[in-house]
């Protein structure tokens, strides 16, 4: 296994806070790992020291080998895609991408390449203000692809997007790993999506690594239904008189289940909910939530 991210016992403080505290892990080559935490865990911290923005208090980081805060090479053949992309507002995609092609020493082949891989031939000649969240993220991942990195980090990179462009981008993300051997660690809040796409997870909390395991390992012992409903809050309400523990979110009502044998009982009350009139759109098992792993019941 050979590693292009080493992270040893690196920790962190602003003042009497402490952002990180003596964090461990690693990203293989040829993996997607997924950073997991909620708001405050230190994600983003973590990738900026990572990435040698930021000075670490302590610890030791090695990216492709080398300490990214002394040595800028480390950052070669490494690409950053942020939670909103800082692109001028004013400047047609391709020309954006044209200057920064010129940058990287890559040919305008390389730029109609990316365009068309991403998405976004149609769109070329727009400006950046005229785009959608989820396009502008297409095309931050488009200037990324530029360097030809071999490493690819995204920090929040689905914050800001609707469901359908959220999961657009994670294929797009499957896609390149799969396609071009690029590696990726993305941050997320949102466990059930970026489990979709993940070899590995890296659950964060106050700053301390609390959790390190594959999809299944992590997040697939401690299952949650996922039930797409027109009436979510008159589902959440029969669901709680059968003794589900449920929360709604949107349109979706989280159950959250002691096991999949669980499954069949489910499907019988909401069966029954049908029948007296509440709408079910869709049913959907899906893993542990982030809260579930916090409190260490997928463990």
């Amino acid at each position: 296994m050979t590693l292009i991210l080493e992270v040893k016992g690196v920790s962190k403080r602003f003042g009497s806070f402490k952002a990180l505290d003596n964090v461990i892990f690693h990203v293989a080559r040829g993996d997607i790992v997924g950073l997991l935490g909620p708001n405050g865990a230190g994600k983003s911290t973590l990738i900026k020291i990572s990435l040698g923005l930021m000075r670490r208090d302590s610890g030791i980081v090695l990216l492709r080998g080398l300490d990214p805060f002394f040595d800028s090479d480390a950052r070669k053949s490494v690409g950053v895609v942020f939670e909103r992309p800082m692109l001028p507002e004013s400047l047609a995609i391709k020309d954006f991408l044209s200057h920064a092609a010129r940058i990287y020493g890559s040919s305008d082949s390389d730029v109609r390449s990316v365009l068309k891989q991403l998405g976004l031939e149609d769109h070329a000649w727009k400006t950046f203000g005229e785009l959608s969240a989820g396009l502008k993220q297409r095309a931050a991942i488009a200037h990324a692809l530029l360097s030809n990195p071999e490493f690819i980090i995204a920090d929040e990179p689905t914050s800001n997007l609707d469901p359908v462009e959220r999961l657009k981008l994670l294929r797009l993300m499957e896609e390149l790993n799969r396609d071009r051997s690029i590696t990726f660690l993305v941050s997320s809040h949102v466990i059930y999506e970026v489990s979709r796409i993940s070899s590995i997870l890296v659950v964060l909390n106050r700053g301390r690594v609390i959790a390190r395991g594959s999809p299944q390992d992590l997040v697939m012992k401690a299952p949650i239904a996922r039930v797409r409903s027109q009436s979510p809050e008159g589902l959440a309400s029969i669901l709680r008189e059968e003794g589900y523990d449920v929360s709604v979110e949107g349109l979706n009502v989280m159950i959250r289940l002691k096991s999949y044998s669980d499954n069949v009982a489910l499907l019988e009350t909401l069966s029954r909910a049908s029948r007296v009139g509440v709408a079910i759109l869709s049913v959907d098992i899906v893993g542990a939530g982030l809260e579930e792993l916090l409190r260490g019941e997928a463990a």
